[in-house]
């Protein structure tokens, strides 16, 4: 009978570094990573308390898709948001997510607790898989410990995870993790390979149809790969090639079911991207340094964290955009000369870096929300397997601490009551509407898309005179907007200003016919007009939009904030 083989050796080819203090039996890592998931569980326990805010009012609350199986095709061919807006050309293709809300609408209706429960658990989950993953990377129980402990209480979580319509990224990072557990099973267990490899590319394809950051995973086992084959070949240029073609057949069932998955995108979104601004691609370019030092910095140093933040396009080479890439390529520069050192940093550096690269396209994203914390959620591994790594390395005195190093254990002791209080902090704001939009107020005063999410919270409270206040504000430099020419229009009309309402949803059907609410709106105002005959045909032309949406929901409280509130 074979001897039973430990865990470690089921993974990376990488051999195993030698850390200061006796390797960790697996008895006690398991007790570790067992407190480790219920720190995780009780630091987000607060959430269970939290209500629906912000996008989970249309999403969950006004979304007519959860209401019924009938609507289960349309959540494979068609955006995220097209039970709201049936002819807006979107970007999100997430399947599974819809099918995630559905089944969590089965279960507890509208009760927001059940949903925040179903976040946290799958946040848990996602924790356990990491500890799995940077248990075969980093051959070594202790350093995975580490890494499962920072990226469980990571505080650029708290929007993940405290917020229901957050949850795609750990929906995603679930499939994706797993999946790429079996691809590392599929190459270390050569009897049941073909088993795993079905396991892994089927677990791929959810994690794509669960959010679309997913499909960076080829290139993550690519670049995994590559580095695995060093040195089983000659150097030389021949080398580099031959590891090369081995790290491309290692991805090409991947690669397939890549295609199959852009070409159903594709199809459900008629056509590869609609980008939301109309800048430059060298502005784009010239905004990378921005929003690359925001999320070192948010990796680092993860403290007053916000929902918006006021990052805005660079339109021409300047001092604000050459200063950040100072310590972007210093960053970048170290990360360099460590991973040439430890192959294990280099597969950390590999998984915080790739999941980066989607959010790059920031021509995908609206002004005002460039940058999110929540895009940190599968990067915040790579770095937490780098915090991991430095970590083993410490070794001050003969000190030891539960057969550890007793710098080791303490500075993991301290981070995890650290990062713990943080969590509980950074959640706090989204405890319910007014804590969310207070937030925004206080740390993002100045952003036109902060003052929209502020004057539509003020109209929900009935507060109409000062949203009118913010909106008209906005107008003098909008005033082609739609947004704010709808939102205008609408709040016009609640209090009755039917000659300015007509005039502001006038003018937003014209600028953009593809909005149900504003010709609903519209015709609501031409009836209390008395001009019976506009109203009826923009009352037609709303139900012409969008067929399926029950009337009533045109009449709530929430469309003041129009289609702004878009991720």
């Amino acid at each position: 009978m074979a001897p039973k083989r430990d865990s470690l050796e089921s993974g990376s080819p990488l051999p195993a570094t030698e850390f200061p203090g006796a390797p960790l039996n697996e008895r006690t890592a398991t007790l570790a990573l067992a407190l480790i998931l219920v720190g995780v569980f009780l630091a987000y326990l607060n959430t269970l308390s939290f209500q629906f805010v912000h996008d989970d009012r249309f999403q969950i609350v006004g979304n007519t898709w959860l209401r019924s199986w009938k609507y289960l095709p349309r959540y494979f061919t068609a955006d995220v948001w097209a039970f709201q807006h049936p002819v807006f050309r979107g970007v999100f293709y997430r399947p599974i997510f819809l099918l995630w809300f559905r089944l969590q609408y089965l279960v507890f209706g509208l009760n927001p607790w059940g949903w925040h429960l179903c976040t946290v658990l799958c946040h848990v989950g996602v924790t356990l898989l990491v500890y799995l993953t940077a248990a075969r990377l980093l051959k070594d129980r202790l350093a995975a410990l580490f890494a499962t402990l920072i990226f469980g209480l990571h505080p650029t979580h708290a929007e993940a995870v405290a917020w229901v319509s957050g949850v795609a990224e750990p929906l995603f990072a679930i499939f994706l993790f797993a999946s790429y557990l079996c691809y590392l099973k599929n190459r270390s267990d050569p009897a049941r390979a073909r088993t795993y490899l079905v396991a892994s590319l089927a677990l791929y394809m959810l994690a794509c149809l669960s959010k679309e950051t997913a499909v960076i995973l080829p290139l993550i086992i690519f670049a995994c790969e590559f580095i695995w084959s060093e040195g089983a070949a000659p150097a030389g240029l021949r080398a580099w090639i031959q590891r090369a073609r081995g790290a491309f057949m290692a991805v090409a069932p991947y690669l397939a079911l890549f295609a199959i998955y852009m070409v159903a995108r594709v199809l459900a979104l008629h056509g590869f991207q609609h980008t939301k601004e109309s800048h430059s691609f060298l502005s784009m370019f010239l905004t990378w340094p921005s929003a690359l030092w925001f999320y070192i910095q948010h990796l680092i140093w993860p403290t007053r964290l916000n929902p918006l933040y006021p990052l805005d396009f660079c339109s021409r080479l300047d001092f604000g955009n050459v200063l950040p890439a100072i310590p972007v390529l210093i960053a970048s520069a170290g990360l360099g000369f460590w991973c040439k050192r430890s192959p294990q940093a280099a597969v950390a550096t590999i998984w915080m870096v790739v999941p980066i690269l989607p959010v790059l396209n920031l021509r995908a994203f609206m002004e005002g929300r460039l940058v999110q914390d929540r895009y940190l959620y599968l990067p915040s591994f790579g770095f937490a397997m780098l915090v991991a790594l430095g970590m083993r390395h410490l070794k001050l005195g003969p000190g030891q601490l539960l057969g550890q190093p007793a710098v080791q254990v303490t500075l993991a002791a301290v981070l995890a009551l650290a990062l713990g209080t943080s969590v509980t902090e950074e959640t706090a704001y989204f405890a319910n509407t007014n804590t969310f939009y207070a937030r925004i107020s206080s740390m993002s005063a100045g952003s036109e898309t902060a003052k929209l999410d502020l004057a539509g919270m003020l109209g929900e409270q009935g507060r109409l005179d000062e949203a009118l206040k913010i909106y008209r504000e906005i107008w003098t430099t909008h005033p082609e907007s739609w947004t704010v020419n709808y939102n205008l229009g609408y709040a016009y009309y609640l209090t009755g200003k039917l000659p300015e309402a007509d005039r502001y949803l006038s003018r937003a059907v014209e600028i953009d016919a593809n909005h149900p609410d504003a010709f609903f709106y519209l015709g609501l105002t031409k009836l209390k007009m008395g001009d019976i005959d506009s109203a009826a045909a923009n009352v037609e032309r709303a139900i012409s939009i969008r067929p399926d949406a029950d009337r009533r929901r045109f009449a709530t409280p929430g469309a003041l904030r129009g289609a702004w509130t878009l991720p």
